[in-house]
């Protein structure tokens, strides 16, 4: 993808820095006299490969601890020992960006793997160079290799170790070359602007983030609220020598989900009490604090939205210091590997509209969640029913009255960001578009109206996802079967789950074909979601336990997987006999129609291989992360997945789980 020279005053004058190569011309870079020797506590990162150039990230500490501007050199080259040297150029940087420096580099090689590293004044007692660092750039856009990439979610710090990572690494290297990862696409939560006083169960965490230079303390959680917080958190997670290993290993494509500012946001509204509060400042804080430890080729690109930090002055009313904090980073954007992929990576929090209903509002009719049907009325607002969307609401004793009939249908990426995402993907030439999507598209239902005279609807688990915005949802499926759309994958995280299902392109037509696939990757070090559910079943719903869980003899089961796969009424079955030949018999969720698989209760992230017929993935679980560890963790089992290329007028065809070490509660029942 070629580079433009768009605000290259700019970015020569901040610490981003634009370097090519070009035999000879930056190969007598020195450091000035007197330049001060350096630490480099965070390691160093590459990101977003094109054919021609990379992004190369550090943080310079000056040892000097005075707080003054320092230089530093950057050297390239193709051999791990650097005996030759491509590459050497002075940089700078500074307290202002919090000593961080992005170095775009290009002129480079197509599909070869580089080596690279910073270097700072020396001293007697120690040279001050950084670690080495291995990236490689993207294939020539004729290429029709394979593809190989890692996807990974939700880091925790406190939760538990990064064993995942640690893992993924030496599996790495012991693969055979055509096997490696090319590189890594990390779909949201790197960090967790809330650090919780204790797990989910109200054991200890695994290890704790120090305080915050500012922050606030509630009895539950520490959180972060400034610049200097945000900055702190990055500087924290970058601290572990797994994480920090991974970025010096391969370059990484990033997107963000909500906990890069604040849990369950949208915009620039955070929802910690309950309806969305401005915070504008705040908002842009983990803009910037995302943009300096992040590093990403967004103003490099063209006729791209996507673009670098752009601070915003102060000031306006309550729309222009929402719509301000907003537009002070770009993230969406689409990158290629050659002939055969597209990567298009959305931003799901920044454009979405907020939450269609309030907690606690489907208690308040009498009902045990929100339904689908109330979702759906309270989502497109006046575009319900084509337009005709009821004066109240078909519940309680239908007098409450319909709060979203006149308000504008809800969208999660903001109109200019869905357009752009429909033009994206139907243009694109390429067979494969993986889609970088934070939050997944799988449907996340409990099929209540199987439970027989209770008089329940299907109702949705979360909101905060995609099926709370089923109308947008709508608007994008319709579009992928009216504009023949095929090869769309969706990558996701933010459930702390891995699971695999296909979309179709309506949400309300049983009968409607898929029309793209979605694989849900478990967080890295997050606590897997069974064990919130636990908490909630054991402490404060107790009749809401037998869709959860089962005491046996041999520990909890998890019987949540049921409820999603096989619906309500076959967990309830099951947590009563504890037969599971009834599951079968009783299932499946129809209220989930394309959900293949879930396994809600491990950490460990996802591997596919792109080839021009065909996708596989591997979501890959491991065993306990929350102890620190000399070797990695074990890998618990694998639950692989085939998608072979499907051509305009048919649907995606999603094969598998096929398992490897066994297979979890209750696929394992289907494999004896």
């Amino acid at each position: 993808m070629p580079i433009t020279r768009r605000k290259l005053l700019g970015l020569m004058s901040s610490s981003t820095f634009f370097l090519s190569i070009s035999p000879g011309a930056t190969l007598a870079a020195e450091l000035p006299a007197g330049a001060v020797p350096l630490n480099f506590p965070q390691g160093v990162a590459s990101a977003d490969p094109q054919p021609d150039g990379i992004m190369l990230w550090t943080r310079a500490v000056p040892r000097t601890g005075d707080g003054a501007p320092v230089n530093l050199l950057v050297q390239l080259s193709k051999d791990a020992d650097f005996s030759t040297v491509l590459l050497q150029a002075q940089l700078g940087t500074n307290e202002k960006s919090d000593y961080t420096v992005r170095s775009y580099i290009d002129g480079l090689t197509p599909d070869t793997q580089y080596y690279y590293r910073f270097l700072g004044g020396n001293t007697s007692e120690a040279a001050s160079v950084s670690r080495i660092g291995r990236t490689r750039t993207a294939p020539p856009p004729d290429h029709t290799g394979k593809v190989n990439l890692a996807f990974a979610s939700c880091q925790s710090y406190e939760q538990a170790y990064y064993g995942s990572w640690a893992r993924m690494l030496e599996d790495d290297r012991a693969a055979a070359e055509e096997d490696r990862i090319h590189f890594v696409l990390h779909l949201g939560d790197f960090i967790y602007e809330r650090c919780w006083k204790e797990r989910p169960d109200g054991g200890p965490n695994s290890r704790t983030v120090p305080p915050f230079p500012n922050g606030v303390d509630t009895p539950e959680n520490r959180y972060a609220v400034s610049l200097a917080d945000y900055r702190h958190l990055y500087k924290t997670y970058l601290g572990d020598p797994h994480l920090q290993e991974a970025r010096a290993n391969w370059p990484f494509i990033c997107t963000w989900d909500d906990h890069e500012f604040a849990n369950d946001n949208y915009q620039s509204y955070v929802t910690y009490d309950g309806p969305g509060v401005l915070d504008a400042q705040r908002k842009t804080d983990a803009n910037q604090a995302w943009f300096e430890y992040i590093p990403a080729v967004l103003d490099e690109l063209r006729a791209q939205p996507a673009h670098d930090f752009q601070p915003q002055p102060p000031g306006g009313d309550e729309a222009t210091r929402n719509q301000r904090a907003m537009d002070s980073l770009r993230i969406y954007r689409k990158l290629s590997w050659g002939k055969t992929l597209d990567i298009v990576l959305t931003d799901n929090r920044s454009y979405r509209s907020g939450p269609c209903l309030p907690a606690g509002f489907a208690e308040s009719l009498g009902m045990p969640m929100n339904s689908v049907e109330l979702v759906a009325i309270a989502d497109a607002g006046r575009a319900y029913a084509n337009g005709q969307p009821p004066a109240t609401l078909p519940y309680g004793d239908g007098t409450v009255a319909n709060p979203a009939k006149d308000r504008a249908p809800g969208s999660l990426l903001g109109t200019e960001q869905r357009e752009w995402f429909l033009e994206t993907v139907k243009n694109s030439a390429a067979p494969w578009k993986i889609w970088a999507n934070a939050l997944p598209l799988m449907p996340m239902r409990l099929d209540l109206s199987s439970l027989p005279m209770t008089g329940y609807e299907d109702s949705i688990f979360s909101i905060d996802s995609w099926s709370g915005y089923p109308y947008e949802l709508g608007l994008l499926m319709q579009a992928f079967e009216h504009d023949k759309v095929t090869g769309v994958v969706s990558l996701s995280g933010d459930h702390h789950m891995h699971g695999a299902g296909s979309v179709a392109y309506s949400t309300t037509d049983a009968n409607a074909r898929p029309v793209t696939v979605d694989f849900a990757v478990a967080g890295i070090s997050s606590s897997p979601i069974f064990e919130d559910l636990l908490a909630v079943a054991k402490n404060d719903h107790p009749d809401f336990g037998p869709v959860v869980y089962r005491e046996t003899d041999q520990g909890v089961e998890p019987v949540w997987n049921i409820s999603m796969t096989a619906g309500v009424l076959a967990a309830y079955t099951y947590a009563e006999t504890g037969i599971s030949a009834l599951t079968d018999w009783l299932g499946p969720n129809t209220a989930n129609p394309g959900l293949r698989y879930v396994d809600t209760t491990v950490n460990g992230y996802g591997l596919a291989t792109i080839e021009a017929d065909k996708v596989g993935v591997q979501l890959v679980s491991l065993q306990d992360c929350r102890q620190d560890f000399v070797k990695p963790p074990a890998i618990r089992h694998i639950a692989r997945f085939s998608v072979p290329y499907w051509q305009a007028g048919e649907a995606p065809e999603l094969e598998g789980p096929e398992f490897e070490g066994g297979a979890p509660f209750p696929f394992e029942q289907e494999t004896v």
